[in-house]
């Protein structure tokens, strides 16, 4: 399933898929509430600072789900992967377990944020809030690329 090969790699594959199921419940639930012009984006304060069309609420978990299948594909062929190192016999397995690994918690965090930011704008457009909390964001953002770092420092060091 999704590609993993232990029990963290299929519990965040699991939490991930949930997480894009969850966008789409959104969706769905607040659609005829929501007003017919939703923020589109947001500065790096949290503040809105363009507007779209109702419809334009799909684009994030449609892009979401878009991602969640082609980084499961990645995963389940770690072999397409672009590793920063060359790939040999002896480091073949730990490269591509690593490598699949990056990606599925690349993968939870990119869930994790589309699902936030989905629910933030759904709550601009209804009036909850009035902009995203940029700490949360900043944090996310942050924990991506501490992932990035992790694989690709540690693949540098081989």
């Amino acid at each position: 399933m999704f590609g993993q090969k232990t029990a963290f790699d299929y519990t965040i594959g699991i939490m991930a898929l949930l997480l894009m199921c969850l966008q789409v419940y959104l969706v769905v639930q607040y659609w005829p509430d929501l007003p017919e012009r939703l923020p589109t984006h947001y500065n790096f304060q949290g503040k809105p600072d363009a507007y779209g069309a109702k419809s334009s609420i799909l684009f994030l978990p449609l892009l979401g789900v878009g991602i969640f299948v082609m980084t499961t594909v990645v995963a389940m062929y770690p072999q397409s992967m672009n590793l920063p190192v060359k790939v040999t016999d002896e480091n073949r397995e730990q490269l591509y377990a690593k490598g699949t690994r990056f990606v599925h918690i690349l993968r939870f965090l990119i869930s994790v944020l589309f699902a936030y930011i989905l629910w933030g704008t759904i709550g601009v457009g209804l009036g909850w809030q009035n902009q995203l909390d940029n700490r949360i964001l900043i944090g996310f953002l942050g924990l991506m690329a501490l992932t990035m770092l992790w694989f690709f420092v540690g693949k540098a060091k081989k």
